[in-house]
């Protein structure tokens, strides 16, 4: 693995995969070790699905464009990486997903992006993957452990590496300012560095003027409003539901509401507020807003995983059915990922959803609308 060194000239980070601090390490030794050891509850093969110890944890669903794209950029070839994101046109929320895709594949190895910004380095696409990729590499920096698992040397890593991350970010804006992408990837940096709700109130105008209903910005503007970081459960719930009320047709917004409803479980460590009567129409909306959209939306992969972890929650069993089915292997993706075991917490949540419905005699789903 090549070593992670900083881009436009800043010199060695010093962040190797190979230097991470012990106790990432240590992590990540014990999740191979749990993986390795984990049993498979039913026979998956016997209902057409993945069984547990082939699961993919790396992505949300399958994208054999994104993969293409991410093997060019490390091989070198940044020219592929341009022209997926100019492919996105002025569909923002696709330009920002797919500035996901080739931020990690900076944030792994950078020599491709150095080159790219030395041969233009007035390219607003450029420099939005050099700031995205700092705001990406900050995050790996620090882990995903919660703040009392994290070491001081994480947390000062990772509040550098944002810092450095803004003034990119700023670059990039004013290089192309019809482009709320620059901004959006400001939200991690206001998260992390604990800027006040003014302040994000203001970053959030400057995203709304340009695209109102992003679906990523909002999905991370939660993280912001949830109680974990700088807001609450009613916040994060205003945001939500503001979100959904205010959504054109076709925009899979409604969604956010199962974000926020699982955010809450996962802060509260009870599973108390699937009981609550507004989750049945969280979970309704969505299934209508996904019927809305093509099959190959970009989005409808974390969706339908959000979908089956809520259906299987709230006990409806056959809807829940056929989205496992339709995630398959993959479980790259909230909600899974938040568990240190991602592949034990969705076999956990797939296996008793079949066995509960077959239970039930095997039941078809509810006719929807858009079916």
């Amino acid at each position: 693995m090549n070593p992670l060194v900083a881009i436009a000239g800043t010199g060695i980070l010093g962040y190797s995969l190979i230097a991470l601090p012990r106790n990432i390490r240590k992590g990540r030794r014990l999740k191979a070790e749990a993986k390795a050891k984990r049993p498979i509850v039913i026979d998956a093969a016997a209902y057409g699905l993945v069984p547990g110890d082939r699961l993919d944890d790396r992505h949300a669903g399958p994208d054999p464009e994104a993969d293409a794209v991410a093997a060019a950029a490390l091989a070198g070839d940044w020219r592929r990486a341009a022209a997926y994101l100019a492919g996105a046109g002025r569909d923002w929320d696709l330009r920002w997903y797919r500035l996901g895709i080739v931020s990690d594949a900076a944030a792994e190895d950078d020599t491709w992006l150095k080159a790219w910004r030395a041969e233009y380095p007035q390219d607003p696409s450029a420099a939005l993957v050099h700031a995205d990729a700092l705001v990406t590499l900050a995050g790996r920096v620090r882990g995903a452990q919660g703040a009392k698992h994290t070491t001081a040397e994480q947390f000062e890593g990772f509040h550098r590496l944002l810092a450095e991350a803004l003034p990119t970010c700023h670059e990039a804006a004013r290089m192309a300012p019809e482009d709320p992408s620059p901004w959006v990837a400001q939200i991690t940096i206001a998260l992390g560095l604990g800027w006040s709700h003014d302040d994000f109130r203001a970053l959030w105008a400057e995203i709304t003027a340009r695209d109102p209903h992003h679906y990523g910005a909002h999905q991370r503007s939660l993280q912001y409003w949830c109680a974990k970081w700088r807001g609450s459960h009613e916040l994060m719930f205003a945001f939500a539901e503001q979100a959904a009320a205010s959504a054109p047709p076709g925009s899979l917004l409604p969604a956010l509401r199962l974000h926020a409803i699982f955010e809450q479980e996962n802060r509260e460590g009870s599973k108390a507020i699937y009981e609550q009567p507004f989750v049945t129409a969280a979970v309704d909306a969505t299934l209508d807003a996904i019927t809305r959209v093509p099959p190959t939306h970009h989005r409808l992969p974390t969706i339908r995983h959000l979908l089956a972890n809520t259906l299987f929650r709230t006990h409806r069993y056959a809807e829940a059915v056929e989205h496992f089915h339709a995630v398959g292997g993959y479980i790259g993706s909230v909600p899974w990922n938040y568990f240190g075991d991602p592949a034990k917490a969705f076999v956990h949540a797939r296996t008793n959803t079949f066995t509960e419905w077959e239970k039930a005699g095997r039941p078809a789903p509810p006719p929807r609308a858009g079916r």
